[in-house]
C-alpha cells in the first residue's frame, strides 16, 4: 500500500455513484446469451469513467462502431472482448480506477455480457458476439465461423441495422492470400458510392498485396439467422 494514492484523483458526483450501485446487477446475476445487457452495462461503465478521466472515457468510446462510419479499429471492443476482457479494452490504467469503486463489479458484468456465444448455423457452427453501437440503443452482431481445424480459411460476419440504411450484412472470408467480401443491404446504393466502394476495395487490395473480390447486393434471402430478433423482421 505504501506510496499508494488509496482517494482516486476524479472523485464521480455522488448521485452517479449511488445509480450506478443501485442499477448495477449482483455478482451471481445471470446476463442473457442473447448479449441485450451489453448496451446499458458498457454506457454504465463509459459515464462512470468519463466522471473519473474523461481522456481514458474518450478512447474507450472511440473502439464503439458507430452507424455513420465504416467499423474498422471499433472491433478492438469485440476482439479484446474474446480475449482480455473490458480490462484489456479499457487499458489497466482506466480499469484500475474503475476496480476501485466496486472491486471490478460493474467490468465483470460487462465481461459476461460481452462474452462470445456459439450457435450452430446451416450445418455449420459461430462464434457470436453483441458490440454496442455508439450512441444507439441497437449492437453489432460479429460472428467468426468454426472452421475444422485443417483450413486456412477464416469467415467474419457483421450483421447490424443502421436506421438510414436499414439491415446490413456483409461478410469477408480470407483463405491464404486471398479476401472475398459480400456486401448485402436492404436499400440499393447510389451508382458513384458503388463505384467508390469498388475501387476503395480494389486500392485496399492493391496496398495489402492480395487478391479477391467484393460483391454488393440485396439482403434478400442472404440473412444467415445469426440473428433472431434482426432475421425475423426482415422481409423482402
Amino acid at each position: 500500500m505504501a506510496g499508494r494514492d488509496l482517494v482516486p484523483r476524479h472523485v464521480p458526483p455522488p448521485d452517479l455513484l449511488a445509480a450506478h450501485f443501485a442499477a448495477a446487477p449482483s455478482p451471481a446475476a445471470q446476463i442473457p446469451d442473447d448479449g441485450d445487457e451489453a448496451g446499458p452495462l458498457v454506457r454504465r461503465l463509459l459515464d462512470l469513467l468519463d466522471s473519473l478521466s474523461p481522456t481514458d472515457a474518450a478512447l474507450a468510446r472511440g473502439c464503439l462502431p458507430r452507424c455513420d462510419s465504416t467499423f474498422g479499429a471499433a472491433l478492438a471492443l469485440f476482439l479484446t472482448a474474446t480475449a482480455g476482457g473490458c480490462r484489456g479494452w479499457l487499458g489497466s490504467d482506466a480499469a484500475a480506477r474503475l476496480t476501485d469503486l466496486d472491486g471490478g463489479l460493474l467490468i465483470d458484468d460487462c465481461d459476461r455480457a460481452l462474452a462470445s456465444r456459439f450457435q450452430p448455423v446451416d450445418g455449420r457452427l459461430w462464434r457470436l458476439s453483441r458490440v454496442p453501437l455508439l450512441d444507439s440503443g441497437d449492437s453489432l452482431l460479429c460472428a467468426v465461423g468454426i472452421e475444422d481445424g485443417l483450413s486456412d480459411r477464416v469467415t467474419l460476419v457483421l450483421q447490424a441495422r443502421p436506421p438510414r440504411l436499414g439491415p446490413v450484412q456483409l461478410m469477408a472470408t480470407l483463405a491464404g492470400r486471398r479476401l472475398d467480401v459480400t456486401l448485402r443491404l436492404a436499400m440499393g446504393l447510389p451508382s458513384a458510392a458503388l463505384a467508390d466502394l469498388h475501387e476503395s476495395f480494389r486500392a485496399a487490395l492493391a496496398d495489402c498485396r492480395i487478391e479477391g473480390t467484393l460483391t454488393v447486393g440485396p439482403l434478400a434471402d442472404a440473412w444467415l439467422g445469426l440473428d433472431q430478433p434482426l432475421s425475423s423482421d426482415v422481409a423482402l
